[in-house]
């Protein structure tokens, strides 16, 4: 009897590791399901195979460094040194409200580690000001990956969440330790004033949030070794704070890095060549190309 459960046992645990052993096509297949059909249940079904085979393939020893170009329904980010890659990506739910995702990888003090990433953007209580541990993520789809000067364990990244009545831009800081412990959030803005409110202290990260219908540029621009974003403002004075009439004002700004701070400098006179396609919830078949 004890032989027939022990058996039992690992046959159980091998359809386990065979369901979660997919191949890249597979994985393909399962991420398009994700995003395009019709059926929630069959959505959630596939992003949580998806989930999990993609965080079975990258545990194995080198495959974070692949660029994986065929599984088009999410965007990888590698950073600059190589350390880890981030793969974020979304599903949504039968509302047309998006749940995003994520996972972080890489090879810490000769070891393997696959971080996941829980969206908690609707349940933090003060987004700008909260330092987040994985299963507490901000959730975005991450765009663009840079290194900042002198913090050796801290990223810039930019990202897009993109809702039902409001979009969100997020500039976002990832710390990723020596043994690959990852946080998100970190005080590194010297920033008074923002989305035209007086900060009562350094925010952790910076969210632009506007109107679902407009798009908004938020890009690194690599001459004049800053960020450029869109100014975002309500059609009248009098609507000031409330973001669900925020739009592009046809004015720049910008984010600097000096000093171990990011400065925002204000009036930027700038062609920004903003190439990125927002498409709505109702389509949610494609996502913002990465940069370069």
């Amino acid at each position: 009897m004890g032989r027939s459960i022990l058996l039992g046992l690992f046959l159980f645990l091998g359809q386990l590791q065979a369901q979660d052993s997919l191949s890249l096509d597979d994985l393909a297949k399962l991420g398009r399901t994700t995003l395009e059909s019709p059926i929630f249940a069959e959505r959630d079904s596939a992003n949580q195979r998806f989930l999990k085979g993609l965080e079975s393939f990258l545990s194995l020893e080198g495959n974070y460094l692949k660029p994986l170009p065929q599984l088009t329904n999410m965007l990888r980010l590698e950073s600059p040194d190589k350390r880890f890659a981030i793969y974020t990506w979304q599903r949504p739910d039968a509302d047309g409200i998006y749940q995003r995702f994520g996972l972080v990888a890489g090879e810490f003090k000769g070891e393997t580690k696959v971080t996941v990433l829980e969206d908690q953007l609707e349940q933090i209580p003060d987004l700008q000001f909260d330092r987040c541990k994985p299963e507490e993520w901000p959730g975005a789809i991450y765009y663009a990956i840079r290194p900042m000067k002198g913090e050796k364990e801290k990223y810039l990244l930019l990202g897009l969440a993109m809702g039902k009545e409001l979009n969100r831009k997020v500039i976002e800081i990832i710390e990723v330790g020596k043994r690959g412990k990852v946080s998100f959030g970190s005080r590194n803005f010297k920033v008074d004033e923002w989305m035209d409110k007086t900060l009562r202290k350094p925010p952790l990260r910076l969210v632009l949030t506007y109107n679902a219908k407009y798009s908004a540029t938020v890009r690194w621009n690599e001459n004049a070794e800053m960020i450029i974003m869109d100014h975002l403002g309500p059609p009248e004075p009098k609507m000031k704070g409330f973001y669900q009439v925020y739009g592009p004002d046809f004015s720049y700004d910008a984010l600097y890095w000096e000093d171990g701070w990011w400065h925002l400098k204000s009036g930027v006179s700038f062609n920004t060549g903003q190439v990125i396609e927002i498409k709505p919830p109702s389509q949610p078949t494609d996502l913002p190309k990465r940069e370069q």
